[in-house]
Formats: structure tokens, C-alpha cells, sequence
């Protein structure tokens, strides 16, 4: 998300303040340290999307689209956000992590397991996303 201060150009010169929050990625989702993450903001093609769904370029080459089982992705994007009809706007996308599969909005044509692991598989580079099962809960300690 990015920080807007507000504009306050009246009260140059005396003393003030202003808090903003950004909201954190939720628990779960980055589940290594390797690959180390990587974000880079990119131009998104109208549309609807859901936080933390695969992108692919769009057939220009200019934008990105959802992501479509058959065509590798290049990395998520890590909020909801609307796009009108004849624009583009610049959102982070993460083109670098280890993910668990479970947090990932995977759009429709992504049916198995199988498809979902092997979505980042030949994307262009910097892109190197590996898709991980997560196991919650449990615990191993040495006796």
C-alpha cells in the first residue's frame, strides 16, 4: 500500500503530526527464507483481482493479466484492487518467495496440486516463486 502523507501546505512551518498504517502480510504466506523476497512494482491491466493472485503478462507485453493454468506466471500481486476500463496502475508484485500453496488465490483453471506447484515454472527472470505445502500445527523436537 503505499504512503500518502496529507497534504497540509497551509500549516508549513508549524508543528504537527500524522499516522498512517500498512497493513502486514498475513502469517503463513511466505513459509522459507529461500528464495529471499523479492517485490517490484509493475503496470496491472484493467480488471478485478484478489490479493495474493497469480499474474502473467498480457498478450502486449505492457501489463499484467491473472494468471491462466497453461502459462507461467511471474509472481503475485499482495492486494485487492480494481482497475477501470482503459487504465493502468502501478501495484507491487512479488516476483521472489517461497509461498504456501493454501494462501495463494489461485484463479479457477488452476484444478490439482500439481498445476498449482508448477504455476511459476518458466517465468521470465527475476521471477522465482516456489509454491510449498505447508504443514500447521505440528511440531518436531529432538528427545
Amino acid at each position: 500500500m503505499p504512503i500518502t502523507p496529507p497534504l497540509q501546505a497551509q500549516y508549513a512551518g508549524m508543528p504537527g503530526q500524522w499516522t498512517d498504517s500498512i497493513a502486514a502480510l498475513p502469517e503463513g504466506l511466505i513459509v522459507s527464507e529461500t528464495p529471499p523476497v523479492v517485490t517490484v512494482d509493475l503496470p496491472l491491466g484493467p480488471g478485478t483481482y484478489l490479493a495474493y493472485t497469480p499474474v502473467t503478462f498480457a498478450a502486449d507485453d505492457l501489463t499484467l493479466e491473472a494468471a491462466a493454468q497453461g502459462e507461467p506466471a511471474i509472481g503475485i500481486i499482495l492486494y485487492d484492487i480494481v482497475v477501470p476500463a482503459g487504465q493502468n496502475r502501478g501495484v507491487p508484485v512479488m516476483r521472489a518467495a517461497g509461498l504456501n500453496k493454501d494462501m495463494i488465490t489461485w484463479p479457477a483453471s488452476y484444478t490439482t496440486d500439481a498445476q498449482k506447484f508448477a504455476a511459476f515454472e518458466g517465468a521470465p527472470s527475476p521471477t522465482n516463486i516456489v509454491v510449498k505445502q505447508a504443514y500447521r500445527g505440528s511440531v518436531v523436537t529432538q528427545p
